[in-house]
């Protein structure tokens, strides 16, 4: 098929979250037939379907599920959960198993069941949200390291089986993100400091040449050029997106 020539049908998978409402809305302007998944938040879940007219469901990812449905052209796994901030010999299983479940077991099980159909169809995209904490480590995020990690041998093995099948399998890597599960982690840890939020923000945004946090419209964007016909020849990449800070 061609991705550009028709209206797709696009999965994506944590929905209602801040980088997750910039993918829904960056391809419902495509005019694509959008469905997300969300788990809780049904306000905003419920708004979205009334200002965009994308279809929702309701799905909780931490243990077994199946999709009602797996005739999808595009995949977008993008739920994930960073929750430990300990070091490595403090790391509760249960942290561990459900970072490991959330971030990189649903994002294959969705893989799974949506692949017959692209192959079917002979087209397909793929497209993982991971981090640069794909491409490597930092200090007291150990499920959160490993799991990205391992969502990047996901990524490349899916691109070499089904490459022969007109289907791509990319990953995105975003630095620091203008995002709710940011600030999140930085309330958290300038609580835990004493130190302003404010300050916090400043010391990232520091580390990073640009200067500034990635928004999520630049998260979209690559998301929908990688989903593109265009991007045909693009396929197993590990695609930084951090304003410069791992180079």
């Amino acid at each position: 098929m061609s991705g550009n020539m028709a209206a797709r049908r696009v999965f994506i998978t944590g929905g209602t979250g801040s980088v997750g409402r910039a993918l829904v809305a960056a391809f419902r302007a495509r005019k694509d037939a959008v469905t997300f998944q969300f788990h809780g938040n049904q306000r905003v879940a419920d708004e979205m379907c009334s200002d965009l007219g994308v279809e929702p469901i309701q799905l909780d990812l931490s243990g077994e599920f199946e999709l009602p449905r797996a005739d999808f052209d595009v995949v977008v796994n993008n739920a994930g959960i960073n929750i430990s901030d300990v070091s490595t010999h403090e790391v509760s299983l249960p942290d561990w198993s459900r970072t490991l479940t959330l971030n990189v077991t649903a994002p294959f099980r969705i893989i799974r069941q949506c692949l017959p159909t692209m192959m079917q169809k002979r087209w397909g995209r793929i497209i993982n949200i991971s981090s640069i904490y794909g491409l490597r480590a930092v200090e007291g995020r150990l499920p959160y390291t490993v799991s990205k990690h391992a969502l990047a041998g996901l990524t490349k093995t899916i691109a070499k089986e089904y490459a022969p099948h007109g289907i791509t399998c990319n990953e995105i890597c975003p630095g620091p993100i203008d995002s709710d599960m940011l600030t999140r982690i930085v309330s958290k840890e300038a609580a835990d400091s004493g130190t302003p939020l404010a300050e916090c923000f400043r010391e990232i945004c520091e580390g990073i040449p640009a200067g500034r946090l990635a928004n999520v419209q630049e998260i979209a964007s690559l998301a929908v050029f990688l989903a593109s016909d265009e991007a045909g020849y693009l396929n197993g990449a590990s695609i930084p997106i951090d304003g410069g800070m791992i180079v």
